[in-house]
């Protein structure tokens, strides 16, 4: 989300509002739902299964389809249906367990009783991107990270109806936190589609 999102994001509010200093860390939903909460950030921005705290203010909510890719030229690309049977018998990689879609895409396989065991594990998607267009196998990731290639041919969304995946990108702060002008226009930015990677 960093990787796609961010830049133009950050690039658009330093335009509006050059004075203001922005520190950007990196935290687990969980810890930076406990940081909101003791006031060591003023706003969080997830992308996970939808999160609801009494104590939390919604300030935006966008769905992000997750999916799953194959090189162009793999043989499951050119089926119309792909089984989650079918699944655990190819080579995959993927993200670090703990992450909000791989483990959906686990309680997923676990439910039909099938499991994935990638031969790769990487923090970054877009790294997982590109090793899928290099031919390296198969992955499950947001759909945001994989639209330029899928527009271009380099890689193929596999239809696989038996495990249909959506997080949210979700943006909170603390229901008691006063929110500054420079806070609301972040804020307003967030929900604003961004340029070339809203999504359908």
């Amino acid at each position: 989300m960093c990787s796609t999102f961010l830049p133009g994001l950050l690039k658009r509010y330093h335009a509006l509002c050059p004075q203001v200093e922005l520190v950007l860390c990196t935290a687990t939903a969980d810890g930076m739902l406990q940081m909101l909460g003791t006031n060591q950030i003023d706003l969080a921005y997830t992308l996970d299964q939808p999160l609801l705290q009494p104590n939390l203010v919604l300030a935006a909510d966008v769905p992000e389809p997750v999916c799953f890719i194959a090189p162009s030229a793999h043989p499951l690309a050119g089926q119309e249906v792909v089984t989650l049977e079918e699944l655990p018998r190819q080579e995959f990689l993927l993200t670090e367990r703990g992450m909000s879609y791989r483990d959906a895409l686990d309680q997923c396989l676990a439910a039909r009783g099938l499991a994935i065991h990638p031969y790769l594990e990487l923090g970054s998607a877009a790294l997982l991107c590109q090793m899928v267009e290099q031919g390296m196998g198969l992955s499950f990731l947001p759909e945001y990270i994989v639209r330029p290639a899928l527009a271009a041919g380099r890689l193929a969304r596999l239809n696989v109806p038996d495990c249909t995946v959506e997080m949210h990108r979700q943006l909170f702060y603390h229901r008691d936190k006063w929110l500054t002008p420079q806070m609301k226009a972040f804020i307003e930015l967030v929900r604003q589609p961004a340029p070339g990677t809203a999504s359908k």
